[in-house]
């Protein structure tokens, strides 16, 4: 039986108040707000404490697509094609390079080396190109809070988040065309998905234009309109079947292209993003499994460095192919290291999609996801540092 709503949000509230207090204390140390937020929902999430049970947390569903929504509009209003500091097409090509380099490393060690996994999962070919195509995922989220919280500006910074997203959109797209490939129950289309994707996308576009046309003409309570048009708007997005993350990043992107109000926008979002990263990480920490990370923990971190080594090499590859500075080769890929909710989506698909081998392969995912989105926004962090361009550094 679900909490009665009163005291859900009350222990939510606390919850949230405790998570915040930690991330004050524990940045002082040099650790991310993000991962202060994450450690809280591990331990207060029904794996750990059991504060938080499943049901709670699905009844919280709705703020954390929320939260997303706001997270990914952010990112897309960071996003400038006039007059971009970088060259798109070097960072399409960049993006191709990390993909091809990253899915055939991963390719590559588990056809010769998968059998020393427990459990017999990387048996078969398929699940050797699912997790290809998984090592390849990232949080385009965690990415946008970490430049967020570190008021992170310059090459890197541009290079990481739109590579981010490009990469984000064309793997979300390979992976439902390897599904459709692989699935059993063969009721996954490519058409279908590909569609959706690019509706999601042009549904962005549209919101894009009514946030102008209330920015320049009611210009009242932007950030309020902002907060209450995207709590609506996702909803709708939802019940229709689109992809919300896209649709608030093309929101963002034509926010900041068709106008002159991108910067508008990305400040009245920051203005109140401490809650918005605050509630999306938190939950984000909840749903960590921990009985999976015990289980699978050898295997889980064998993956984590195998991802890890192979985006480094995908990363300096293409940063050599398009001539990039040593910051581009050898530190962008901590940027690419976080993942969070496509990976565990993928992970919940391939568990409810095949037999044994799917559910073995969904505990490993999430456990390498537990720990890579608890070590991304700290490597990722110093790696902006280190390339000077945090506020700190500045």
């Amino acid at each position: 039986m679900s909490e009665r709503p009163e005291s859900l949000f009350m222990v939510f509230g606390i919850a949230l108040l405790l998570a915040f207090i930690s991330g004050r204390l524990l940045n002082s140390f040099g650790l991310p707000a993000i991962t202060s937020f994450l450690l809280m929902g591990i331990l207060l999430g029904p794996y750990s404490m059991n504060v938080f049970t499943k049901e709670m947390i699905n009844e919280l569903r709705l703020i954390d697509d929320v939260a997303l929504s706001i997270i990914a509009m952010t990112a897309g209003g960071e996003i400038l094609f006039r007059g971009s500091r970088i060259c798109l097409r070097k960072v399409f090509v960049f993006v191709t390079a990390q993909v091809v380099v990253t899915f055939s490393l991963v390719f590559m060690f588990l056809y010769f080396f998968g059998g020393f996994f427990p459990g017999g999962v990387f048996s078969g070919l398929t699940a050797i190109i699912f997790m290809s195509v998984i090592a390849n995922a990232k949080s385009p989220a965690t990415t946008v809070a970490v430049i967020v919280e570190t008021e992170a500006k310059g090459k890197l910074t541009d290079y990481t988040l739109t590579s981010a997203i490009i990469k984000d959109i064309m793997i979300i797209i390979i992976f439902a065309f390897v599904l459709s490939i692989y699935s059993v129950e063969g009721d996954v289309s490519v058409g279908g998905v590909i569609v959706e994707e690019f509706l999601s996308m042009a549904a962005g576009l549209i919101l894009s234009l009514i946030i102008i046309l209330y920015i320049k003409y009611v210009k009242a309570n932007q950030g309020v309109f902002i907060i209450l048009f995207t709590i609506v708007m996702t909803g709708i997005a939802k019940n229709m079947h689109l992809n919300p993350l896209l649709v608030f990043l093309f929101a963002g992107i034509g926010v900041n292209n068709f106008s002159d109000y991108g910067h508008m926008l990305v400040k009245n979002i920051e203005d109140n993003s401490g809650i918005i990263y605050l509630v999306f990480f938190f939950i984000a920490g909840t749903v960590v499994d921990l009985p999976a990370l015990k289980v699978m923990w050898i295997a889980a971190f064998g993956i984590v460095f195998l991802r890890a080594f192979a985006t480094f090499a995908g990363c300096w590859i293409g940063g050599t192919i398009i001539r990039e500075d040593k910051y581009i080769r050898n530190y962008s890929f901590l940027g690419f290291i976080g993942q969070a909710g496509v990976s565990i989506g993928f992970a919940k698909i391939i568990g409810a999609s095949f037999g044994d081998w799917g559910g073995q392969l969904q505990t490993l995912v999430l456990a390498v996801v537990a720990i890579n989105q608890i070590a991304g926004p700290i490597g990722f962090k110093w790696a902006l540092k280190r390339a000077g361009e945090t506020k700190l550094s500045l």
